[in-house]
Formats: C-alpha cells, structure tokens, sequence
C-alpha cells in the first residue's frame, strides 16, 4: 500500500515498487519522512491494512486506488478483488483508478465491484465505460469542481482531491460535494463545523 511507483519520496529507500519483494520493502523506514513520530513505520500490505480495519470494526468506505496508470502490473485486479473477498468485509470497498482499461478489467472479474473513476482533466467524466458498465462515483481534482458543477445535475457521488487549503475545503462543503480526500483531516473538519456554526 503505497502512493507512488516508487519508494524513493516516503521511504529512506530507493527502487521500483515492482523490482523489490515485500520483504525488501518493508525493510525501509516509511514514517521519518512525515513525522519524526513516525520513524520506523514500514509500507503496509494490504492485507495488514484488511487486517487493522477488522479488528477496529471499521464501518466507513476503504478506497483501494489501483496504480496501473504509469507502470502496468500484470494480475493485479484479480489479486485485489481475491484478496479483499478473503476477508469478507463488513464495510463498503471501492476501487478506483486512473486507468480506465484496469476498471474494465476489475468489473469483468467481478460486475458487483463497485468503482470510480479518478481524473485531472476535463473530459474524463464518463458515466459509463465503453463496456456499458455504469460508473457509480468521481474522484476528480478539486480544481475541477467549478466545471463539473456547471455542466449538468450530478446524480453520483464526487469525491474530490486533495483538498489542503481552507478556502477549497470551504467550496467544497458550501457545494455539498460527497467527500474531499486530504493530507489535513483536522484542518477539514474545524472548517466543516466553522460553516455549520454560521449557518
């Protein structure tokens, strides 16, 4: 469970997720980067990400974003959905990805998956994929909100990112947006409850 193709930014490690073993990867110190409070975390895997939200009896939505826009890893939808249906969880999971071509993949392996699409650029709002599949969110760039409000009523959730400064926080909730995805939850929520106050 990383963010990037490689672990040379969050880690003190260099290399290619895909060259290295988990043991390899896990070896590096994944924390210090973010906070010295952290020194010493290592990547998780996702079963031990499966693992931790069980045992606290997690009842929100897990998004398991698919990294196969810059780097192809052969396998990896049927892996996932395998993997997540091992644990039988009790909470919503949704994936998403960048790749279109990966969410045609995932629906055919599983038509009860539910996804979302992630995009940067206009255009990229599909609400179905060419199989005809129905797209049932957005993860767009909050940058796009504006444009996205203002072509036609959305009927699915959007789920925007990453939203770090008050002021796109505040537009965010002003315009009911489903969900922002942030590096700040603490900053997010002071906002939230600023707006309700005046309200």
């Amino acid at each position: 469970m990383i963010h990037d193709e490689s672990i040379n930014r969050t880690t003190n490690g260099k290399g290619y997720v895909k060259d290295l073993t988990v043991a390899e990867l896990q070896q590096y110190d994944a924390g210090s980067w973010f906070h010295t409070r952290f020194s010493g975390e290592k990547i998780p895997t996702l079963e031990e990400v499966m693992e931790v939200l069980i045992e606290h009896d997690f009842e929100g939505m897990l998004n398991i974003e698919l990294k196969t826009d810059q780097i192809p890893y052969l396998g990896i939808e049927r892996i996932v959905l395998d993997l997540v249906r091992s644990y039988q969880p009790r909470f919503t999971t949704i994936y998403s990805s960048f790749n279109y071509e990966t969410m045609e993949r995932l629906t055919k392996l599983d038509r009860r998956a539910e996804f979302a699409l992630l995009f940067s650029e206009k255009g990229k709002n599909l609400t179905k994929l060419p199989s005809g599949r129905v797209v049932k969110a957005w993860h767009p760039r909050h940058t796009l909100l504006p444009y996205l409000l203002s072509t036609k009523s959305v009927t699915i959730p959007i789920r925007v990112w990453t939203v770090n400064r008050r002021l796109h926080m505040a537009y965010c909730f002003v315009n009911k947006v489903d969900t922002i995805i942030t590096d700040f939850p603490e900053k997010a929520l002071k906002v939230r409850k600023l707006l309700q106050r005046e309200k």
